[in-house]
């Protein structure tokens, strides 16, 4: 397979490329659509930014993965500072470090997006076969028993106790072994993802993979073909120390919402729709400590989600309410959000094996919007809403409740002031939650909009074939078509929206 895979960082660039198709990007967009469209006979080449990262070289150890797994090292945020924006930077994308949550767009929101958007193509009695075949992809099935952990269980005592609705989650692993570091990319790849079925499929058919490559600007987007200037990196993907260029007569970004937009504007294609109607999906962490211990750390650390408050059939909005999901991260990670530092931050993370932790996750409306610099720099605009900020205040009083009822000593919503929860009484105090910029490590692992389809220039950046508005043979395959929230995560609907305009333009290629 790795005779497939070119690390343009090690061997010897060549002084140009010419493919059929080009796609910038391996997650879950980018390499579902290299699969089928090799598989298809088509010459298909896939650009990936990073690295190809397996085995033992995914080490469990938070400075090295963080490193080289995320973009911007994990570091990447809004402009205010106030979201952290989650991105993959590895060959297979964000399934790499994901939680390995499927959640298929519900049922009312595929109708949502046909009736209100004009997206027929997602009408359920459509869409519904791809989301099926999406599925089969990741090898979905509901997580054991066995492998739900006692943090995860803690938060469906607390619930079941004040009789709130919930499920233990479905997942994408197969021959887990409990290790808990999926943040951090699996070492047994038990991860059913992009990396481990679809990339591997698509390489078998013929397509090449070139890694540490860069693809910076997208040039003669109105010709036949087109030119794709490409940046090689170092080896460990700090610096750009060559060029190279692509010509392809078909171009796929899939680079997530953040990078396609960013990706399309730096190269001046599209219409005034490209980059906004960002959705980040910002989620808050809430953590309740306990007498005995817990090791949330072991185990599937994602497996339990309260769902009582979740909305999929809202009138106006599709998908909205919020939902609780059990969560635990790595050391390092979760040091940097709790709240305390210096020696106060030493005791809180000395309890580290008695920590329960969830995120509550409140889909938004378009809030924001990504722009590029003179300089070629990313700059992510995002003003959190009022509607979004009581969402959470809620969530919070209500996770304080779960894990009160469940046991908890304390619970501690890591906000810039902490709020410190040990009552139920006390609870009532996050509707004081300010959420003023930066007072709360709020998260995105969820991006969405910035390209969003329409039937309409008018409306949207992208038709409904996912082809960018004003340019010939450029299209966009991610999460950047979703003009609402898809799902609560995002792997699922993406894949199966692949499938779907992969299948789409099959029937229009030679």
């Amino acid at each position: 397979m790795s005779v497939a895979i070119t690390d343009l960082s090690k061997d010897l660039i060549p002084d140009a490329v010419t493919t059929e198709i080009c796609i910038v990007g391996s997650g879950c967009g980018g390499a579902t659509a290299a699969r089928l469209l090799a598989e298809a006979g088509h010459e298909v080449v896939v650009l990936e930014e990073g690295r190809d990262l397996v085995g033992v070289e995914r080490n469990q150890r938070d400075r090295d993965m963080y490193d080289q797994l995320y973009m911007d090292r994990g570091g990447r945020a809004t402009s205010d500072l106030s979201v952290s924006v989650l991105q993959g930077r590895v060959l297979g994308g964000g399934g790499v470090i994901n939680a390995c949550d499927v959640v298929p767009t519900p049922e009312p929101v595929m109708a949502h997006w046909a009736d209100k958007y004009g997206l027929e193509d997602f009408a359920p009695s459509h869409f519904g076969s791809f989301q099926e075949d999406a599925l089969d992809d990741l090898s979905a099935s509901r997580i054991p028993e066995s492998l739900v952990n006692s943090a995860n269980n803690k938060l469906r005592i607390g619930a079941e106790a004040l009789g709130y609705r919930g499920d233990v989650m479905m997942h994408n692993r197969v021959g887990c072994q409990g290790l808990g570091t999926c943040l951090i990319g699996c070492p047994v790849h038990a991860k059913r993802n992009p990396r481990m079925v679809a990339l591997p499929k698509a390489i078998a058919a013929g397509a090449q993979v070139f890694t540490r490559a860069r693809a910076v600007e997208i040039r003669h987007s109105g010709k036949e073909l087109k030119e794709l200037c490409v940046r090689t990196l170092d080896p460990l993907g700090y610096h750009e120390q060559g060029e190279l260029t692509v010509r392809a007569k078909v171009v796929i970004v899939a680079a997530n919402a953040i990078a396609s937009a960013q990706l399309f504007l730096r190269s001046g294609i599209g219409n005034e729709h490209v980059g906004r109607n960002l959705m980040l999906q910002p989620q808050l962490p809430v953590i309740g400590f306990f007498e005995e211990e817990i090791d949330a750390f072991e185990l599937v650390p994602q497996s339990y989600a309260v769902t009582e408050f979740e909305q999929e059939d809202n009138e106006d909005l599709g998908l909205w309410g919020y939902r609780i999901e059990g969560i635990m991260g790595t050391p390092g990670i979760v040091s940097t959000l709790l709240p305390l530092s210096g020696a106060d931050g030493m005791q809180d993370m000395a309890q580290y094996n008695r920590m329960a932790a969830s995120l509550l996750l409140a889909p938004d409306q378009p809030s924001g919007q990504v722009e590029v610099g003179q300089d070629g720099r990313l700059i992510i605009q995002y003003a959190q809403r009022p509607d979004h900020q009581e969402r959470l205040r809620e969530a919070v009083y209500n996770t304080a409740r779960i894990y009160l009822e469940a046991g908890a000593t304390r619970v501690v919503v890591p906000t810039a002031r902490p709020l410190v929860i040990r009552s139920t009484g006390e609870a009532k105090e996050a509707r004081d939650i300010t959420f003023a910029p930066a007072s709360a490590p709020l998260i995105s692992a969820h991006q969405q909009g910035t390209v969003r389809m329409a039937p309409s220039e008018r409306d949207g950046g992208a038709d409904l074939d996912g082809k960018v508005y004003g340019t010939r043979g450029i299209y966009v395959f991610d999460s950047s078509v979703f003009p609402t929230s898809a799902s609560s995560h995002t792997m699922t609907p993406i894949i199966a929206t692949s499938r779907m305009l992969t299948t789409k333009l099959l029937t229009r290629l030679p």
